[in-house]
């Protein structure tokens, strides 16, 4: 198993999203160990796309994320090394295998406005419309 260090490292998920080619969006997705998210305390890494390539940053984690978060995924070691490794594309399998667990922390219409709404579409995440 991958350990948090390993698969949290800002320089291979910049290497990754830039190959990616990742929109600019005014809002951030973060990245969480399973651990840590149980655990309330560690470290998550928060990346976003700009202008002029994905900006991404290890952030202390306190069991609260900060108002630029606007999606969180939370997955094991293994399966973020999976995501590094094979890019944003493996995230749906992921998701489907229980392996990977996205929380959106804003409505749909808050993913819209920040950017992000085609990139959950991508993962094939759905929100139900009332």
């Amino acid at each position: 198993m991958e350990t948090a260090v390993e698969v949290l490292d800002c320089t291979a998920w910049k290497a990754m999203l830039d190959r990616e080619g990742l929109a600019a969006a005014e809002a951030s997705v973060g990245v969480l160990t399973k651990d840590d998210f149980s655990a309330r305390s560690g470290r998550v890494l928060v990346w976003r796309g700009t202008a002029s390539g994905a900006s991404v940053a290890l952030r202390d984690f306190r069991g609260d994320f900060d108002a630029d978060v606007a999606m969180l995924l939370v997955a094991d070691g293994d399966a973020l090394a999976a995501v590094l490794e094979q890019g944003l594309a493996e995230v749906p399998q992921l998701v489907r295998r229980g392996r990977l667990h996205p929380y959106m922390l804003r409505s749909l219409d808050g993913l819209e406005a920040a950017g992000l709404a085609d990139f959950v579409e991508d993962f094939g995440l759905v929100f139900p419309r009332h």
